[in-house]
């Protein structure tokens, strides 16, 4: 019965774990350290976050040195509980929204030169925030 629970799981969230399984093959040598928790990849590396489906990309931060479980670890696991929630439809509900908040605070710092602090404030951050911190067991 788990395993077609799991299977059943997986197609649910195919589109990003196809997108995943890609980006994890195209950047295999930048990972630093693989976990696995639920079924899902923790996959540390120095360049970049992002979680797809089972595949969790992660990069410490600089307020990471306080706490015992990385912030960005606990952000990207909350982003994995929304694939869950919206499966097929992650990418358009919260992966567009991220990704035009990622631009937004680019665009922020090339105009204004210092960081836009309001990245985790709004849709679909804060939320992800709020998931990872409430459903992450290490």
């Amino acid at each position: 019965m788990k395993i077609i629970f799991k299977s059943f799981q997986y197609i649910w969230e195919l589109p990003q774990n196809l997108l995943g399984l890609v980006i994890y093959l195209l950047n295999i040598n930048k990972i630093v350290n693989i976990k696995k928790i639920e079924g899902r990849y923790l996959l540390k590396n120095y360049n970049f976050g992002v979680s797809l489906g089972n595949y969790i990309f992660w990069t410490p931060t600089i307020n990471d040195k306080n706490t015992e479980v990385p912030i960005n670890m606990k952000h990207e696991f909350g982003h994995s509980i929304q694939s869950k929630y919206f499966g097929p439809l992650y990418l358009l509900i919260v992966g567009l929204p991220s990704i035009s908040r990622v631009f937004y605070s680019k665009l922020y710092y090339s105009f204004r030169k210092k960081e836009w602090t309001k990245y985790y404030q709004g849709y679909p951050e804060k939320w992800a925030d709020s998931l990872g911190m409430k459903h992450y067991k290490a």
